[in-house]
């Protein structure tokens, strides 16, 4: 088994276990909530702030378990960056011209053209 194949499992098991502790934390605090007697002497913001760590915590819990998108963003299907195989290097690099080569008859042709524009004319009575 490759060792990506290997991080990738141990991360995903990393994940859906903080989506377990996020779901244990959510549903742990529904319980003060069943206390309807508490519930009917408090405020309509004590009543917020008791629902909304809930929520959040079941979201996040939801979101994890789930874990395609988090998991997909840490190992991409195509990496960004990839070796090429040892015959994807041999065609890459083609055996009758060189880059170096090719620079050097590049400025070769442009020292030429620039050679005929900088000379002077012959037939310039100033010259």
């Amino acid at each position: 088994m490759k060792s990506r194949h290997l991080f990738k499992d141990i991360f995903t098991l990393a994940v859906r276990l903080l989506g377990l502790v996020f779901l244990y934390l959510g549903l742990s605090a529904v319980t003060p909530l069943l206390d309807f007697g508490a519930m009917e002497t408090a405020a309509n913001s004590d009543l917020v702030t008791a629902i909304l760590p809930i929520v959040f915590n079941l979201a996040v819990a939801w979101w994890l378990l789930g874990g395609g998108m988090l998991i997909r963003r840490a190992y991409p299907e195509t990496p960004g960056i990839s070796t090429p195989s040892r015959d994807q290097k041999e065609e890459a690099v083609p055996t009758t011209t060189s880059p170096a080569l090719k620079r050097t008859t590049e400025m070769e042709a442009a020292d030429k053209k620039l050679a005929a524009l900088v000379e002077k004319p012959k037939d310039d009575p100033t010259a």
